[in-house]
Formats: C-alpha cells, sequence, structure tokens
C-alpha cells in the first residue's frame, strides 16, 4: 500500500492510472473532455504555441496538438508525464514537449511567448491565486488566450464537500484544495491582470442521485466546475 500523500503532486502521482482511465470511463470525465474539446477547438489556431501548465495525463495536450505548431506541457506528477511520453510514442506525435517541472517554473522560460495557456484542475491546488494566475498570463503574447478551470464557489455541492472534510477528513483530496472561488472573484483578478473574460462555462453536476440532484439548485450553484476563457488585452464577455 502506497505512504498517504503529503502534497498535490504525490497525490496526483498515487491516481494517474485511475485518472487517465477516467476519460475512458467517467461521464463526469467525459463532459469535462467535451467542453475542453470544444474551447480548444474555438482558441488554437492552425500553428499556435500552446502551454499546457498542468498537463495531467496529457488528454489536452494531445486535443491543443492537432491544431497547434508546437504544444509544451508540464505537470508535477512524474507518474503523469510518464503516460504521457508512452501515449506520445505509441502514437507517433512529435509536436509535443513534455516535462516533469512545477508552474513556478514557467517564471524561468522566455515571457510573452505562448499563444494560449491551458490550466485544468490545477490552480485549486496552489496557495496564492492570484500569483499564479499571473504567472500563466506573463507567459502569453499580447492577444493570447488563457483557458483555465476551478472549483465553483457558488455550488452548494462544494460547500458541503469542504463541510464534509472538516467532520470526517473525505474527500481525500480536499486535504490539498487550496482555492474554491467564484468565477466573479476570478473574473476580476483575471481583470486586474490586464485580461478580459471571453467566456465562462458552468460544468460538472454533483455525484449524487438524481432524485437529490434539486437539492443542489439551478445553473450556477448546481454546477461543481467552471472554466474561464481570457484574452491578454481585452474582449467582450459572455457566460453559459
Amino acid at each position: 500500500m502506497n505512504a498517504p500523500a503529503s502534497d498535490a503532486v504525490g497525490w496526483h502521482d498515487q491516481i494517474a492510472e485511475n485518472f487517465s482511465q477516467g476519460y475512458d470511463r467517467s461521464p463526469r470525465f467525459q463532459e469535462r473532455f467535451r467542453l475542453w474539446q470544444a474551447l480548444i477547438a474555438a482558441h488554437v489556431r492552425p500553428g499556435d504555441t500552446v502551454l499546457d501548465a498542468g498537463c495531467g495525463a496529457g488528454t489536452f495536450s494531445f486535443e491543443a496538438a492537432k491544431p497547434a505548431g508546437q504544444v509544451d506541457a508540464i505537470d508535477g506528477s512524474a507518474n503523469m508525464i510518464a503516460l504521457c511520453r508512452d501515449r506520445q510514442q505509441a502514437q507517433g506525435i512529435q509536436n509535443i514537449a513534455f516535462e516533469t517541472a512545477l508552474l513556478e517554473s514557467i517564471s524561468a522560460r522566455p515571457q510573452a511567448h505562448y499563444d494560449v495557456v491551458l490550466c485544468s484542475s490545477v490552480l485549486e491546488y496552489l496557495p496564492d491565486l492570484r500569483a499564479e494566475l499571473k504567472r500563466l498570463i506573463d507567459a502569453l503574447k499580447p492577444g493570447g488566450r488563457l483557458i483555465f478551470s476551478l472549483p465553483n464557489g457558488e455550488s452548494r455541492y462544494r460547500k458541503l464537500e469542504g463541510l464534509a472534510f472538516r467532520l470526517t477528513g473525505r474527500p481525500r483530496y480536499f486535504e490539498f484544495v487550496r482555492n474554491v472561488v467564484t468565477a466573479d472573484r476570478a473574473s476580476r483578478l483575471i481583470g486586474e491582470l490586464g485580461c478580459r473574460v471571453m467566456d465562462t462555462h458552468y460544468f460538472a453536476a454533483p455525484p449524487v442521485p438524481m432524485s437529490i440532484a434539486p437539492l443542489f439548485g439551478t445553473r450556477p450553484k448546481s454546477k461543481t466546475l467552471f472554466a474561464m476563457v481570457a484574452v491578454k488585452g481585452g474582449s467582450d464577455q459572455s457566460v453559459s
């Protein structure tokens, strides 16, 4: 049996294989994939240079590589990166560079270099949300697009999840969660950092029986995650 994880990287090292398989067998993962697939198709242009910051098993890196010229994909979990490289070798994909690295390593890369930065289900584990958003935005060219997701702070289920963890220590992953915020707060931070929100999408219903799902409210309170698209320099905003 593995020793308990001491941080979010260790947790994801332990669950890497199951996390990767989730996109094949979990309706919630498949919903996430369909949304991110659509966002990537809408905002990654042919020849773009893309950074996947916290790429996990590489699902969105491979999707972005279809139109992009180059994808740089980093993750702190060596086990996740090993899965990425196995898939890359099996498929013979040449335009992705996978690296085991933390988000802080982005600051050592050339700034204003990327057309698009992706960051799915990573920012919730980092202690300073504003600083990490700034790090991602600094990596973007003017007019570049940032696509990221966070747990929805308006979600009744997320509030119940936090209470359950304080009382029981479950769900285990919640030990490592640092940011559960509203889309309004994320939008304000984005504005302070020189970007404008283009789109906000709420997704992922609570994993509860259909019979009690109405207790968790209507959109956006019924959804546990939101994905946000921002452009460096400004654009119009819409919500779905």
